[in-house]
């Protein structure tokens, strides 16, 4: 299937600042399942300054701002062509140790509420495929069941215990708690940031977040668990981390006075 995305983030500012820089996570990568026939990002108001691969392997980006701008328009652009691999993503594509991947994270980090959902979990035998992947889709439907899907509960530093307090989350907070008791139970997980291309929803507000699984035999598998589905061509990967935090879409730093006020728009339609 192949997608054409926009996506574009327009930062409005009261007055002139002295400096903006913002670090972007909002290029996808070439893989075996996903094949990048054109990118592009254009900036007005700025210009890209850095190009550069972070430890996980994700294309980073900064761009800073025009010296006398008030407003940096930042639009990504082009065509993407995605397989169906029914979830697998394959092999370790990174130089990380996978035992890395273990480790919590301070979003991630379980609690007791966490900790006592991971002793729901039926122990997986060991170096059994099959009872692995039935333990991590049974730990996603009750991810999902602990956290039910609503927008305005939570926020971009909600931790994965706090959404389980709530009861109420986004695909941020499922991915956080579903990596955070895949680790108690001895998996290497990390959280993707991507698109999803939504039925008949051709223009979005944000991106989409799931999570994939190291599994013996099968390498990375991926677990929707916002919509209790394996990833499949209708989605597009931008990058990977521990956590939210190694792959935030967009973040910067600005220095000088005034708000600041940003608006994200994302279309996603197939070809």
């Amino acid at each position: 299937m192949i997608h054409s995305i926009k996506h574009q983030t327009i930062l409005d500012y009261e007055t002139t600042p002295t400096s903006v820089v913002q670090r972007l996570h909002l290029t996808p990568p070439n893989l075996s399942s996903q094949r990048v026939a054109k990118w592009d990002i254009i900036v007005e108001g700025g210009a890209i300054v850095m190009e550069a691969v972070d430890y996980h392997g994700n294309k980073v980006h900064l761009c800073k701002h025009d010296a006398h701008a008030t407003r940096m328009q930042i639009t990504c652009l082009g065509q993407v062509d995605v397989s169906d691999t029914h979830g697998i993503v394959g092999e370790h594509d990174n130089g990380l140790p996978l035992d890395l991947f273990k480790n919590s994270t301070h979003l991630s980090l379980p609690g007791p509420r966490l900790r006592q959902l991971s002793k729901e979990i039926e122990r997986f035998e060991k170096g059994d495929q099959n009872s692995e992947l039935q333990v991590l889709h049974d730990l996603s439907a009750r991810v999902l069941a602990n956290i039910k899907y609503s927008k305005g509960k939570t926020n971009v530093n909600t931790t994965a215990e706090k959404a389980m307090g709530i009861g109420a989350g986004v695909c941020q907070d499922h991915v956080h708690a579903f990596t955070s008791v895949a680790r108690l139970l001895g998996f290497s997980a990390r959280y993707v940031s991507g698109y999803l291309m939504m039925r008949n929803e051709e223009t979005q507000e944000a991106s989409h977040a799931w999570a994939e699984i190291h599994v013996r035999d099968l390498g990375w598998v991926g677990f929707d668990i916002s919509n209790g589905i394996a990833p499949d061509e209708r989605y597009v990967k931008l990058a990977t981390g521990f956590d939210y935090t190694d792959v935030i879409p967009l973040s910067g730093i600005r220095l000088g006075s005034g708000e600041e006020q940003i608006a994200t728009r994302i279309m996603i339609n197939q070809q």
